[in-house]
């Protein structure tokens, strides 16, 4: 909350401007979102588990952008809610408590759908994926901001212990199951076809290196007394430069797919 002020997804950072601030490659990330979307004025978008609106009123209002946002948490659409009204997008975007993996909108109704960091935290991942191929017209686009992880094996095996323990404490249910490289073989078998994987793991570093330089000191305290299920963020933001991503044990990668009919 005090770094990213309720926006809860990496920063993009092109090469040579990794000094700008976590604000702006927030920002970048979301115009890389755009790009990839590639659609034009007035499409009609899900935002699938949207937190607190940031992304969906940013679209909305820069590029006139039809969202409909759903997340699982009130307290998250209450805020985005106070937001899209705060913009004056009450005829652009929507809000509503809702699970993507069982999503209340009819078939072919969306142009295009996305996560951002969020389709790790599904139950039912493959469940999401044929909700999503519904709910997309013909033609339509998908596109996810995700992680993917190395097999387990290739991990130390005290590594991996406290990996296993961040994915469980944040939530990441789905994480274990993408494996770096799997992507396309997921997506075809959920019907989507023209997969593309980028990944742009060198593109999220300085935010990594930011999180790693605030949490060393006091990861030592909560490391010290055990503390790393209560203090989870601080754990993988400790762990995760230097150790999980150094290595390619973790990267972060866009993902683009069609529903072809």
């Amino acid at each position: 909350s005090l770094l990213l002020k309720g926006v809860r997804h990496f920063g993009y950072y092109p090469d040579g401007r990794e000094k700008i601030s976590m604000a702006e490659a927030q920002r970048l990330m979301v115009e890389k979102l755009y790009e990839k979307l590639n659609l034009k004025a007035g499409s009609l978008l899900l935002d699938a588990g949207c937190g607190e609106g940031e992304v969906a009123t940013y679209l909305a209002s820069t590029y006139q952008l039809q969202i409909r946002g759903v997340d699982l948490l009130d307290f998250s659409i209450e805020k985005a809610n106070e937001k899209r009204i705060r913009l004056g997008l009450e005829n652009k975007v929507k809000f509503q408590v809702e699970d993507y993996e069982n999503l209340d909108f009819p078939d072919r109704m969306f142009d295009g759908v996305y996560t951002m960091e969020t389709l790790v935290h599904a139950s039912d991942y493959q469940r999401a994926l044929r909700e999503f191929h519904r709910v997309l017209k013909s033609g339509g686009k998908l596109v996810l901001f995700e992680y993917s992880v190395c097999p387990v094996e290739h991990i130390p095996p005290k590594l991996l212990e406290t990996a296993e323990m961040v994915v469980e404490e944040g939530g990441m249910h789905s994480l274990p199951y993408f494996l770096h490289g799997g992507f396309p073989g997921i997506l075809e078998k959920a019907g989507f076809r023209n997969v593309t994987v980028e990944n742009i793991t060198p593109r999220i570093i300085p935010m990594l290196k930011r999180f790693y330089q605030i949490a060393f000191i006091p990861y030592q305290l909560i490391k010290l007394f055990g503390l790393q299920r209560k203090f989870v963020n601080t754990t993988a933001g400790a762990l995760g430069y230097k150790n999980m991503v150094k290595n390619d044990f973790w990267r972060y990668n866009i993902v683009t797919a069609t529903k072809l009919a």
